[in-house]
């Protein structure tokens, strides 16, 4: 079967025209159908957009209708979920989120018990089921609760990732892009030690991404060629992708963060 509601990643569209409640409860039913478990234990997170509550509240009427137990994470980067999931072994994580879309659009991108989006198999047969419409009941109807704490618990985890980081003196500028990075990003530079600026980061639903963050840069390029800061780092809307300012004002893009990741790893 092919794949028409999901693209690169995930489903993506215009809220309320392409992406509804009815398809975002539809998604929610059938990857919770897929499960092997009995009742799947899914963690939903969502970025900044003001049509996210809506999206979340359908996704976890979907779950809970197949018999799964939906746990609202709020407001989170998307590597939160990934790492949240290992974390708790939950069975399955939604995030509701158009990544560096303007804030019209919305999505939703499903990531399976390892912590790694779901594959075009998996995501062609939640279509299927998707154009099935009608569902079997379940056995027994799942539960809908928020999962207290779950930036907090985030940032706990990087915290011990990156305890051997020492940062103290460091002049950092960030760009949250009024996304799902404003507390989680602020909040861990600030533990490492930091001397932290931020900008962009007041979301109001429809600020994100809105001439800032990773795909428009030239307000940090700005800040950062003004002096006073040691690095700068833009997100985008949801927080999976980051490119970087020198001290300079001069862009390190993404294949340039990469090569120092892999040298610094086989160091």
């Amino acid at each position: 079967a092919g794949r028409e509601l999901f693209g690169t990643d995930g489903v993506r569209g215009v809220a309320g025209e392409l992406l509804t409640a009815e398809l975002a409860l539809a998604l929610g039913r059938a990857a919770t159908q897929m499960s092997p478990k009995e009742s799947p234990q899914v963690l939903i997170v969502r970025d900044t957009r003001e049509s996210g509550e809506m999206l979340e509240a359908a996704l976890a009427a979907g779950v809970a209708a197949a018999g799964g137990d939906a746990l609202l994470g709020g407001v989170l980067p998307t590597p939160g979920a990934a790492l949240l999931l290992r974390r708790y072994g939950f069975d399955l994580a939604a995030v509701v989120s158009a990544s560096h879309n303007p804030y019209e659009d919305n999505g939703i991108k499903f990531f399976g018990p390892d912590g790694t989006k779901l594959d075009d198999a998996n995501e062609a047969r939640i279509e299927e089921l998707v154009r099935g419409g009608e569902s079997p009941p379940a056995r027994r109807m799942g539960r809908v609760r928020e999962l207290h704490g779950a930036g907090d618990d985030y940032v706990r985890e990087l915290e011990l990732r990156f305890r051997d980081l020492e940062l103290s003196g460091r002049r950092i500028l960030l760009d949250c892009a009024n996304g799902a990075t404003y507390r989680t990003a602020t909040e861990i530079f600030r533990r490492l030690g930091a001397e932290l600026t931020t900008m962009c980061a007041e979301p109001d639903g429809r600020n994100i991404n809105s001439g800032c963050g990773s795909t428009h840069l030239e307000p940090l390029v700005e800040a950062m060629a003004t002096g006073g800061h040691d690095a700068g780092f833009a997100f985008d809307g949801d927080g999976d992708r980051v490119l970087a300012v020198d001290r300079a004002g001069t862009v390190v893009d993404g294949d340039e963060l990469m090569a120092l990741a892999a040298e610094h790893l086989q160091r």
